[in-house]
């Protein structure tokens, strides 16, 4: 098991015993096995790319719902457009659940790295929330492919420049090149998008596929 897994395997096992003292009518959650819990870590589905996210904002994709887990000042330094800011702390709120457990959109966790939004993906999971996913690599990864894309060799195959020439059109329609990172951001988050909870219809099974 790599080292991040064995981390994130701590961190949700001790938050199995947390939720295990909570009052069942509040919380119900899904207990698993070790050996389930170590398939969980291992899918790799729950993982959408950063060209997917980018092309869904481009297009203004209404099945996308971007949450950013990470704190509100960073929220504040820098995000990605429309996304709306949900931190881990808080990722169990009962008002969060009409966002999160629903079967409208196709929610898409993510943070500087992977590792938190894993985190509130494997908690979310435990609760029985079908529909959520992880940006792979999270706004880290964000700005090395889609913000600043790197040149591929000139013998590289045609998909790969056919993915370098997306990336470098998604990069000027972001405004890449300046100096923002996903650290330290440079220009504030745009305004708060008006996302409207909603309730999993009867007899659903989770988010888009």
């Amino acid at each position: 098991m790599k080292k991040g897994d064995k981390i994130i395997l701590g961190i949700i096992l001790a938050a199995g015993l947390w939720l295990a003292f909570l009052p069942n009518k509040r919380w119900q959650y899904h207990e698993i096995s070790s050996k389930e819990l170590l398939n969980e870590i291992n899918r790799l589905d729950r993982y959408v790319s950063t060209d997917e996210i980018a092309k869904a904002i481009i297009t203004h994709d209404p099945s996308y719902l971007l949450v950013d887990v990470r704190t509100p000042d960073e929220y504040a330094k820098f995000t990605l457009q429309g996304a709306l800011n949900i931190p881990f702390d808080s990722i169990l709120n009962p008002a969060n659940k009409g966002f999160l457990d629903q079967d409208v959109y196709k929610v898409v966790l993510f943070s500087n790295g992977s590792t938190l939004a894993d985190e509130a993906w494997m908690l979310l999971h435990r609760m029985g929330y079908q529909g959520t996913y992880v940006m792979q690599g999270g706004l880290n990864n964000w700005i090395e492919t889609i913000i600043r894309p790197s040149k591929p060799a000139e013998l590289a195959g045609e998909k790969e420049w056919e993915q370098y020439n997306f990336r470098k059109a998604a990069s000027v329609y972001f405004g890449g090149g300046s100096d923002v990172t996903a650290d330290d951001g440079g220009s504030a988050p745009p305004p708060t998008p008006v996302v409207v909870p909603q309730k999993k219809t009867e007899g659903s099974v989770g988010g888009c596929e």
